[in-house]
């Protein structure tokens, strides 16, 4: 018989695995809409997400292109997140749940998270000054929420650290 935790980390893999899948998905529906616009300029009028950047294309092709690659890269950088979430569900044991690969993966975590939310910062950054040349860009970069994201995780990893040394006090003292 299951444990409350362990049915509830099992619904959590499936659900991880959802979003997982879902921002897979979205980043290849961005890739394939940017490649699109790219050959045939009237698609981008109809971004995925209905996004219409005609106004940037319009303003500045090389803009249009760096701003829809930054939602490009923060997507798969989200995609890869949960990845790595994945991963940690697929490595943990919950007789003994502080492993140096589950620690790794959990540093790794709020690293990438942390890279991303510098990157959202740039984009938004970016998108502001386009905005300020009165170039509409309708599109959240979530930095704050990134970067609050990682300063958790890597709270949790320093957590996870001194559970492995205690676990190994205590694997010593038996």
């Amino acid at each position: 018989m299951k444990t409350k935790t362990q049915r509830v980390l099992a619904i959590m893999h499936v659900v991880a695995w959802i979003i997982f899948v879902g921002l897979c998905i979205e980043t290849g529906a961005m890739l394939c809409s940017f490649i699109v616009s790219l050959v045939n300029p009237v698609a981008v009028k109809h971004m995925y997400l209905d996004l219409n950047l005609s106004g940037l294309d319009h303003y500045d092709h090389g803009a249009y292109i760096t701003v829809v690659s930054f939602m490009i890269c923060i997507t798969a950088a989200k995609a890869f997140i949960t990845y790595l979430t994945i991963k940690i569900f697929m490595k943990i044991n919950l007789a003994n749940p502080f492993s140096d690969e589950v620690a790794a993966l959990v540093q790794r975590i709020s690293v990438v998270a942390f890279v991303t939310g510098l990157f959202a910062i740039i984009a938004s950054s970016y998108s502001d000054w386009l905005i300020k040349k009165g170039i509409s860009i309708p599109f959240s970069w979530s930095a704050g929420e990134i970067l609050l994201l990682a300063g958790v995780v890597f709270v949790i990893a320093q957590v996870f650290k001194r559970g492995m040394e205690l676990q190994a006090e205590n694997d010593l003292v038996i």
